[in-house]
């Protein structure tokens, strides 16, 4: 006899709910749902059984045993009452949401599945809240309201996954068509899972409209996180980009949005000119809603300012032209923030020429009292520097350990690695539209890890590297071009034809293979000057041609450069523009070309850092526009850079991106 009291009270109206759908369904949800509540152990055998009986099939043996074993253990003093009202009891977890799905119609069973997938997105549970998805065919019997919440769900899955449009797909569907009429709640969801998805695809203005539009209402931390949201794009908006983006601004907000980040660009190394920017922004903009509520980043400005270094080491080989052109750039940054802040740190040098160990150098260094070093220029001695077992004072490295820092929260790397000169190539490459690379090179062990960066990022965007050559410096450049083109596969057939037809009258026109959509080319200007016309004399004029900085000598040689026309290449924003400072420290330091122009522009952004480099770690500051391009940290602490682009039109180095890493200082 089955004494236990849920299961007495459930057989007894078996034979009513077989043939009731509507008490059959009650009676399933309120069994699962007292097991929820009261984790009665009898409850699932008893859903089993019960489910069986509906269908008309005759329960398992095994079922009624497990039945009768488990309502043995509990034996009922008073009958159960009945359980409640299923709309006033509801599951408290994902799988409670999925077993009402399993027993329930559509497009109620579907209801169930997003409530289900939401909750699995708040667990951090991304892969079954895709299962789930995946059984909710489209999800146009849903409410309204079911379906945008389905499409945040999607959205949000989409974002983590890396596929930023697929996300505005489904936030542009069908689904989203009655965003009109929900709650602020959803409708700010909404805009802040496009706004994010626009970031994500480089479309920073769209973003700041989309969030800066918003109208409902929001509590007070939701305003703080969208305003967070709109610094963090409008930081990333290019000179011409912001100057578009005001002449859209139809409202006080995003006008005054705008107006904050060009306040805070044009003082963009000066914190203490910030600080005084941000006080006249916010009186004049006084109905501004981030006038009560600064982005996060801004709120923090004056204790960035309270806690920046206040004595710098700077660590540079002093013997070597070099280190010198670093040290003059370093302190030309150093002289123009005594003129505009009134107030520099305190700097010691020592000089590492002739060091082969940094232990020493580093402990002198902390010895006299610096909170920040930078330096050393030497990549064995960052090496070693990221040897030590821990580093009391932190440091600003301007090279790379190339592999993953052991003191991440106290050593930083910034230098000028090509790398981020080929990804900066290859990037807008892939946005013109070109997928087949080919490549030129030395033929130096030097260059190898340069080709192998250029063949990994390129092929990693999706492109194919279908030809790859290797030159000596002052060899044979129309051997070189004609191995790169195939011209030489086409004169060998020329050869093997004349051979079986000797004929005199017989015409050869050299064909070049069809395959390669652009040349990616590593040279100095010299090299270039003969490279780029050899192109052209073997019929590939057209071919798009990229290159590395060392392709430009920073000379302003219009007619020997006439003979680089048309090749596209990345630089530091120091050697392709003027400004307020270079002007200024044109007449006191000594002439400088290509290489050592870059360093000083490294020696300038070393200074201009110190003080930021704590903001950066902390996502207070996406970026800042130096000498050296846009600059930005990622999560092992090595600063990397997007450089401009440029393009040699009759002779001349003329910018392709005006505003892109523009150096406003």
């Amino acid at each position: 006899m089955i004494q236990n009291s849920t299961t007495h009270y459930y057989l007894s109206i078996q034979r009513r709910i077989a043939a009731d759908l509507l008490l059959y369904r009650y009676f399933c949800i309120s069994l699962l749902r007292h097991a929820f509540s009261t984790h009665d152990q009898t409850a699932i055998p008893l859903l089993k059984l019960m489910i069986a009986l509906r269908n008309g099939r005759k329960p398992l043996p095994g079922l009624l045993l497990t039945l009768l074993l488990l309502s043995a253990c509990n034996v009922a003093e008073q009958p159960t009452e009945l359980p409640p009202d299923p709309e006033v009891v509801t599951p408290r977890s994902a799988e409670g949401f999925l077993e009402l799905a399993e027993l329930s119609d559509q497009p109620q069973a579907d209801e169930y599945r997003v409530t289900a997938a939401e909750l699995l997105l708040q667990e951090q549970r991304l892969d079954r809240a895709r299962e789930v998805l995946a059984e909710i065919r489209q999800g146009r019997d849903l409410n309204t309201q079911m379906q945008v919440r389905l499409a945040l769900v999607r959205a949000e899955l989409a974002l983590d996954s890396g596929n930023p449009q697929l996300a505005l797909g489904t936030l542009d569907s069908e689904l989203t068509s009655g965003l009109s009429r929900q709650p602020p709640a959803i409708r700010l969801q909404f805009n802040e899972l496009r706004a994010q998805a626009l970031m994500a695809t480089g479309r920073f203005g769209e973003s700041v409209l989309t969030l800066a539009e918003f109208d409902g209402n929001r509590q007070r931390e939701q305003i703080r996180h969208t305003h967070d949201l709109i610094w963090q794009a409008l930081q990333q908006l290019t000179d011409p980009e912001l100057t578009t983006l005001a002449d859209q601004a139809g409202t006080y907000q995003l006008r005054g949005w705008v107006e904050l980040a060009r306040a805070m660009r044009s003082r963009e190394y000066s914190i203490p000119s910030q600080l005084a920017a941000l006080e006249r922004w916010q009186s004049v903009w006084n109905r501004h809603e981030a006038a009560d509520l600064l982005p996060v980043a801004l709120q923090q400005l004056a204790a960035a300012w309270e806690r920046r270094p206040r004595h710098i080491a700077l660590l540079l080989p002093l013997q070597d032209q070099i280190g010198r052109a670093v040290q003059e750039g370093f302190l030309s940054a150093y002289y123009q923030a005594l003129e505009t802040d009134g107030e520099v740190p305190e700097i010691s040098v020592f000089n590492t020429s002739g060091s082969s160990g940094i232990q020493g150098l580093y402990r002198a260094a902390v010895e006299s009292g610096a909170d920040l070093v930078i330096g050393p220029l030497n990549k064995d001695l960052v090496r070693q520097l990221d040897d030590q077992p821990a580093l009391p004072v932190p440091a600003l490295a301007l090279n790379y350990t190339d592999y993953p820092t052991r003191n991440i929260e106290s050593l930083f790397q910034f230098g000028l690695a090509p790398e981020d000169e080929i990804r900066r190539a290859a990037a807008q490459a892939w946005q013109a539209g070109l997928r087949n690379a080919a490549m030129i090179a030395p033929d130096s062990t030097d260059y190898e890890r340069l080709k192998q960066a250029f063949d990994d990022t390129w092929r990693n965007l999706g492109g194919h590297v279908v030809s790859t050559v290797n030159y000596s410096d002052g060899g044979d450049y129309g051997d070189t071009v004609k191995r790169l083109l195939a011209i030489n596969a086409s004169e060998a057939r020329a050869a093997r034809i004349q051979a079986l037809l000797p004929r005199d009258e017989i015409q050869f026109v050299p064909i070049r293979r069809s395959d390669i959509d652009f040349i990616f080319l590593m040279a100095n200007a010299r090299q270039g000057r003969q490279i780029k016309p050899t192109l052209a004399f073997y019929f590939a004029e057209n071919i798009p041609v990229y290159a590395l900085p060392s392709i430009y000598d920073g000379s302003n040689n219009q007619l020997a450069n006439q003979d680089l026309n048309g090749i596209i290449f990345t630089d530091a924003p120091w050697l392709l523009e003027q400004s307020p400072l270079k002007e200024s420290i044109a007449g006191s330091l000594r002439p400088a070309q290509g290489a050592l122009q870059r360093l000083r522009a490294l020696g300038v952004d070393s200074f201009r850092l110190y003080a930021r480099l704590g903001q950066l770690a902390d996502g207070e500051v996406v970026n800042l526009r130096g000498a050296t391009g846009v600059l930005s940290m990622n999560g092992s602490g090595v600063i990397q850079r997007i450089p401009q682009t440029a393009v040699f039109v009759d002779g001349k180095a003329i910018l392709l991106d005006q505003g892109q890493g523009q150096d406003p200082n």
